[in-house]
């Protein structure tokens, strides 16, 4: 596996990039709209990756928080870019970040097929709490329900 990815906070010059991901990837992409006041409120985490030897946004994911309680709104590779671990970096540092703003817990719903992405959840210890019967469409689908309890970081002093 190359390591030429570079994981960064999202910032306004990337939101017309994360549109056109957004339309590639997801059959109700968000509007550029939403993508920018999601990024514009300074307590959601959003994120890009690049892959720096082309110069091309692979792949984002957009947290949304309120308090001690975060959501999990977007994550997404493109493609080719798939099987690098982008999604598992970009979750681990938004992980950190949650943790250091004092998130307790993080919610997110996922298509029932998307075993890749359940598979990494459950890595991270996500939890499955619900179903939401037909939540998705386009193809219409179920969508699971996953909660992870944040535990903060125990640091021992010698």
């Amino acid at each position: 596996m190359r390591d030429c990815f570079n994981i960064d906070e999202m910032s306004v010059k990337d939101i017309d990039e994360t549109v056109h991901l957004e339309e590639i990837i997801f059959s109700h992409p968000w509007s550029k709209k939403s993508i920018e006041s999601t990024l514009l409120s300074s307590d959601n985490i959003c994120l890009v990756v690049y892959d720096s030897e082309k110069n091309i946004q692979a792949g984002y994911c957009i947290f949304t928080t309120s308090f001690e309680d975060a959501d999990l709104c977007r994550i997404a590779v493109l493609n080719d870019y798939r099987r690098n671990h982008l999604a598992d970096r970009m979750l681990k540092k938004a992980f950190e970040k949650l943790e250091t703003n004092g998130v307790k817990r993080v919610l997110l719903e996922v298509r029932e097929g998307n075993n890749a992405a359940i598979t990494l959840y459950k890595k991270y210890g996500f939890e499955q709490i619900g179903i939401r019967k037909n939540y998705y469409s386009e193809p219409v689908e179920n969508g699971l329900v996953f909660l992870l309890e944040i535990i903060p970081s125990i640091t021992t002093v010698h």
